[in-house]
C-alpha cells in the first residue's frame, strides 16, 4: 500500500457537515514511527494532511472542515484546538434518546441509551451505516442517520448547552428507575404515616362544655382575628382549637383574665393586638368568626390544654390542623 496517499478534495467533499457518509468507505490502513509523518505530501500541496501518529484512517472520515476521524489515533491539521477537540465527538440529533445497540444491528440487544445532549467517541464507522461509540460506561453500535460529528456535534452541543452528560446503560437506568420508585414509596409511606398520626391525634379530642363567656362585639372580633392568624389554614377544627386555647387562658388564673389581655401578654403571640389590625379591618373570616362564637358559648376541643406550637417545631401533643397542642 501507498503510505504517501493523499486526501484530496474529493475525499473530503464526500463528507456532509452534519454528518459522516455512512457507506462506501475503504479504510486505508497505515503505520508510521512516532514522530514521522502518516501523510506525506509536497509542504506547497494544499491536500495534503500530515500527522504523528498511527492507527486505521478512512477516507471517509473527513468533513467539509478538515477533521479525521478514525477509529484509532487522529491526526487533524490546520485546526484551532477549540476545533480539533470535537473530531472524534459525537451526539444523537433526537428529541429524547436513541437506542445503543451491543451490535450494528436493529436486532442487537440494546446497550442502553444516548439522550439528547450526552456526548460519545468515536471509535469506527461501519460500512453500514453505524458508529461504533463509548460514553461513560456505555459501549456499543448508533445509528449514523441519527449522529452528528466534528463541527456539526460541537453546534449542537452549544445548542443544547452541553453539561458533560454522558450514555446510560441498561443496567444504570434500571437501578435509576429502582432508586426513584423506591424513594417516592417511601415519601408515600411517610406521608401516609403523617395523615394517620393526625387522623389518630384529632380523633382522640373531646369536645367539652365549659361555663360561657359574656363577650362583646370588638372581644368577639378579636378573638375570631387571633384564630385566623393562627389557624387560617387549619380548618374549623384547628380554628376551633385555637380560640379554646384563648379561652383556657383567660379563664385561668396564670394568663390574663380577658382576651385582649391574653392576646396581648408579652412573649405569646407575636405582634398582639397591634398585629391582628389588617384582619380587624377587612373582617375576619366567617369560619374564624364561627369558631370565636363557640369557644366564647364554652365549647372546648383541646381538654384544658394553654398552650400550642406549629407541627413544625417537632414538638408532642395532640396535632389538631396544622398546629400541636399541649
Amino acid at each position: 500500500m501507498n503510505l504517501n496517499k493523499k486526501l484530496t478534495k474529493e475525499n473530503k467533499n464526500r463528507i456532509p457537515t452534519k454528518r459522516l457518509i455512512q457507506a462506501g468507505a475503504v479504510t486505508l490502513a497505515f503505520t508510521a514511527m512516532v514522530g514521522t509523518a502518516a501523510f506525506n505530501s509536497s509542504a506547497n500541496d494544499d491536500n495534503a494532511y500530515k500527522g504523528t501518529t498511527s492507527g486505521i484512517i478512512s477516507s471517509m472520515y473527513v468533513d467539509d472542515n478538515d477533521l479525521l476521524v478514525g477509529n484509532n489515533n487522529v491526526t487533524s491539521v490546520g485546526l484551532d484546538s477549540e476545533s480539533a477537540k470535537w473530531i472524534l465527538s459525537l451526539m444523537a440529533n433526537v428529541e429524547d434518546f436513541a437506542y445503543v445497540r451491543v451490535a450494528p444491528s436493529d436486532d442487537a440487544e440494546i446497550a442502553g441509551k444516548l439522550r439528547r445532549g450526552d456526548m460519545a467517541r468515536v471509535e469506527s464507522l461501519t460500512n453500514d451505516g453505524w458508529y461504533q461509540i463509548t460514553s461513560g460506561n456505555l459501549s456499543g453500535y448508533i445509528k449514523a442517520d441519527v449522529s452528528l460529528t466534528g463541527t456539526a456535534c460541537r453546534d449542537f452541543a452549544n445548542a443544547v448547552g452541553y453539561n458533560g452528560g454522558v450514555g446510560i446503560t441498561v443496567d444504570e437506568e434500571n437501578a435509576q428507575i429502582a432508586a426513584f420508585q423506591a424513594a417516592a414509596e417511601e415519601a408515600a409511606r411517610q406521608e401516609a404515616a403523617k395523615a394517620k398520626a393526625a387522623a389518630s391525634s384529632s380523633s382522640s379530642v373531646t369536645s367539652t362544655q365549659k361555663e360561657s363567656y359574656g363577650a362583646s362585639t370588638d372581644e368577639v372580633t378579636l378573638l375570631a382575628a387571633i384564630v385566623e392568624k393562627e389557624a387560617g389554614g387549619s380548618g374549623y377544627q384547628g380554628m376551633l382549637a385555637v380560640a379554646s386555647v384563648v379561652m383556657n387562658r383567660v379563664r385561668s388564673s396564670s394568663y390574663p383574665d380577658s382576651i385582649a389581655g391574653v392576646i396581648d401578654q408579652k412573649g405569646q403571640f407575636t405582634g398582639g393586638i397591634a398585629g391582628l389590625s389588617r384582619i380587624i379591618s377587612r373582617g375576619p373570616s366567617s369560619a374564624a368568626i364561627r369558631a370565636a362564637e363557640a369557644a366564647l358559648a364554652g365549647e372546648d376541643i383541646v381538654g384544658g390544654m394553654v398552650s400550642f406550637r406549629s407541627t413544625s417545631t417537632g414538638h408532642s401533643g395532640t396535632v389538631i390542623g396544622d398546629n400541636v397542642f399541649f
